[in-house]
């Protein structure tokens, strides 16, 4: 029926954080055709963070135009709910940890390189972010160097985060199957709400 959200609760088993996510919310995540928003029983009415999870990546027309539905997302909802808005990119450096156990490359030379990979980082982030108020709205912005499964959660329970909005862009290049491993990982840590956004032109495996 063309609708533009679906909302439904995690499955909280009340025993193991991992579990929250069950079978059929994740089910819904990966093939529902629009945004699925999942709450947990136990859900404040109102989100005081919220948590937009962004990756602006150069020559990625899918994955920029997830970002910037996150953000128009995230704005939005932060400025309807007077709520605080929490932005976070994370990033790494390629074989970082190889490179520096060797002797290829000297520590000063590869340090210089990690720096140069921070500050396009840095930029990109700052390019995507340029259209929105962000100074209208009490934020905070973080550029986290590390996996996404890891530094995600972290910020999530540090902060107290109430929701989270993220993309499902998958590289398995299975049709109509989004999320990915690294998401689906971060979904299994978290345990506030969670809404998930899809790109443009997704067609549901689902048939009628």
């Amino acid at each position: 029926h063309e609708h533009d959200l679906v909302m439904t609760t995690a499955e909280d088993s009340g025993v193991l954080k991992e579990k929250l996510f069950g079978s059929t919310a994740m089910h819904l995540m990966r093939k529902c055709p629009c945004p699925v928003w999942v709450v947990r029983h136990t859900q404040p009415e109102r989100s005081t963070r919220i948590l937009a999870t962004v990756d602006p990546t150069p020559l990625d027309e899918e994955q920029n135009a997830i970002n910037i539905k996150i953000m128009d997302l995230a704005t939005a909802l932060a400025q309807r709910d007077q709520c605080e808005l929490l932005v976070a990119h994370t990033w790494t450096f390629p074989a970082e940890q190889s490179l520096r156990s060797g002797y290829f490359v000297a520590s000063s030379e590869l340090d210089g390189w990690v720096l140069r990979a921070r500050d396009l980082h840095r930029h990109r982030l700052a390019e995507l972010l340029r259209p929105y108020p962000l100074g209208d709205l009490k934020s905070r912005v973080y550029m986290l160097k590390g996996e996404p499964h890891h530094m995600i959660p972290k910020l999530a329970a540090k902060m107290e985060v109430g929701l989270i909005i993220m993309g499902t862009v998958s590289r398995t290049g299975v049709a109509g199957f989004l999320i990915g491993s690294a998401a689906e990982r971060i979904l299994r840590q978290v345990d506030c709400a969670v809404l998930t956004v899809k790109p443009e032109g997704f067609v549901t495996p689902v048939r009628l």
